[in-house]
């Protein structure tokens, strides 16, 4: 049955209608509140903050890795083929414990001509020693002959004086055995002479004879340690951390290449990087924690490098804690080092326009019934507070994230935010 709308079904109508129009338009507006609200938290709205007295802590965050204190790098000390490798990375070694087994039949052979030259420098010797003993003994002969001969001639001149006075000789006959006497004489000295000469020759020819040997023998020694050195071993007990990758049965081994890396598991210390701009705060005894995966220990800052690269500082810290069983050389670590700690300070909740130590800001603060322009001080920065040097006093209400309508005043009304 069709019914046919009245006036008053009209107006009920038009009244429904209404009231739903009120309601979108007041969630409308609530909705328009709220984001404003929320774009107002979102670019750091105005802000109260308290300052209050209390300890403040100083931290300042380092990346870096555990290193081993005392590692070593195995260097090849001779050229070769690998013949056999007997370790691996993570095993425990010993000192002098062969690693690897390396071939080069170039050295056996050197090896072989040394021994052979050894004994012909020490056979040259011997017959340098033999020949100088044969000229030594004929030296001292033929200066006895002539000592011998100098006797005879002096009897014989002394027993011609005799006949010269009684006339038995010519006076030419003595003269002529006075001057054998003399020539015999200095034929003696001459002789003594070379024998002197001759102990400086020998003792010469005999140095130069043992400096052969001494060559020869060390020729020896050196091509014997070459030998030795085919089985590299290592050099201290500790871990094996590192094997060079492209060692294998059959491949070739140059003298001087790494071949591994030794390290003692229990003195890791950490080697890590600051940013420049907090090197500034760090010295050597000051307290870290640094965090080796899940577990904390606690270290202390051992030295703090004096240059900068790529904007970042190194630094060491020596670990004082016993270390967790995940602890290993090269692990990634993360460290946090109290650069100071004030235990009672006038401080402040740190807000975004703080960013590092000692800034002085104009802070707006409550009296009464405004917010009046203030300089302040601030000194060290913390994780959570800022100290406060000057300008404030403990229970001031501090501003900030202040409309950029008053950001210039010296004071404004606190109404006057809260109309806004």
């Amino acid at each position: 049955m069709l019914t046919i709308p009245t006036p008053e079904t009209k107006r009920s109508k038009w009244k429904l209608a209404l009231v739903i129009a009120a309601v979108v338009a007041a969630l409308f507006f609530a909705l328009t509140q709220a984001m404003s609200s929320m774009g107002r938290a979102a670019t750091g709205g105005a802000l109260q903050l308290t300052v209050d007295r209390g300890a403040l802590t100083q931290r300042v965050t380092a990346y870096g890795r555990l290193q081993s204190s005392n590692s070593s790098t195995v260097i090849a000390e001779v050229s070769g083929t690998v013949d056999q490798i007997h370790v691996y990375p993570g095993e425990t070694l010993a000192a002098e414990q062969a690693m690897i087994t390396l071939r080069n039949p170039a050295l056996l052979r050197a090896v072989d001509q040394a021994e052979l030259a050894y004994l012909e420098a020490q056979a040259s010797k011997n017959s340098t020693e033999a020949e100088l003993y044969e000229r030594q003994i004929t030296l001292e002969n033929e200066l006895a002959l002539l000592a011998s001969e100098i006797a005879f001639a002096q009897e014989e001149l002394d027993t011609k004086a005799f006949l010269l006075e009684e006339a038995i000789v010519a006076k030419l006959d003595y003269l002529r055995s006075e001057t054998t006497l003399e020539q015999t004489r200095l034929k003696h000295q001459l002789q003594q002479r070379k024998l002197e000469a001759f102990a400086k020759s020998r003792a010469a020819e005999l140095k130069a004879a043992e400096y052969r040997l001494q060559e020869a023998e060390k020729q020896l020694e050196m091509a014997r340690h070459d030998v030795a050195q085919l089985t590299i071993r290592a050099q201290r007990d500790g871990t094996l951390n590192e094997l060079n990758t492209e060692l294998e049965v059959g491949s070739s081994l140059e003298r001087g290449q790494a071949v591994a890396q030794i390290t003692d598991p229990s003195n890791l210390f950490a080697d890590l990087l600051v940013a420049a701009k907090d090197a500034t705060e760090l010295l050597p005894g000051q307290v870290a924690i640094i965090w080796i995966r899940d577990t904390a220990v606690t270290g202390s800052v051992l030295r703090v490098y004096p240059s900068a690269e790529n904007n970042q500082v190194r630094l060491e810290v020596r670990i004082t804690e016993q270390l967790p069983t995940s602890a290993r050389a090269n692990v990634n670590v993360s460290a946090e080092i109290v650069t100071q700690t004030l235990s009672d300070t006038l401080r402040l909740p740190v807000f975004e326009a703080v960013s590092r130590n000692h800034s002085t800001l104009e802070l707006f603060v409550a009296e009464d019934d405004r917010y009046v322009r203030r300089t302040v001080q601030l000194g060290v920065l913390g994780e959570n507070y800022v100290q406060v040097i000057a300008g404030l006093e403990a229970g001031d209400q501090v501003l900030t994230g202040v409309p950029e309508q008053y950001a210039d005043q010296a004071q404004f009304n606190k109404e006057a935010l809260a109309d806004d």
